[in-house]
């Protein structure tokens, strides 16, 4: 899958997942397997174990994990795709590239990884 394709499928359901997080800082993740999205996730702000083990600042789940806790077990040995994105109030992309906590084990379980940056998509 390229990123004209991310653009004209998953990033107009994305978006008003995005816009709709009552948050300063509005990331989504979809998970998507074979053309679907398989599972959906927002920033969280309560903190969960697998947040404290990974070693996230100050324990809050980031989008990508709380994606990934809801991908079904069946497809979790499958090639994953992430779209990781994030807008500000007026609906412009903003960066939402995976941090360090997140890149190191997304990059261990996912085949590709877009992410929205302040000019448009780019890909891990």
């Amino acid at each position: 899958m390229n990123i004209d394709t991310v653009i004209e499928n998953f990033i107009p359901i994305a978006k008003p997942i995005s816009m709709a997080l009552n948050r300063q800082k509005k990331h989504a993740s979809l998970i998507i397997y074979k053309r679907k999205i398989i599972a959906i996730g927002q920033n969280i702000f309560k903190t969960h174990p697998d947040t404290i083990r990974l070693g996230y600042k100050f324990g809050e789940m980031h989008s990508e994990l709380d994606a990934f806790r809801k991908v079904p077990k069946k497809f979790r040995n499958k090639k994953l795709i992430l779209v990781n994105v994030r807008f500000n109030r007026f609906g412009e992309f903003r960066n939402s590239k995976p941090c360090p906590v997140c890149s190191k084990w997304c990059s261990e379980i996912f085949h590709k990884i877009y992410y929205t940056t302040n000019d448009g998509l780019n890909i891990l």
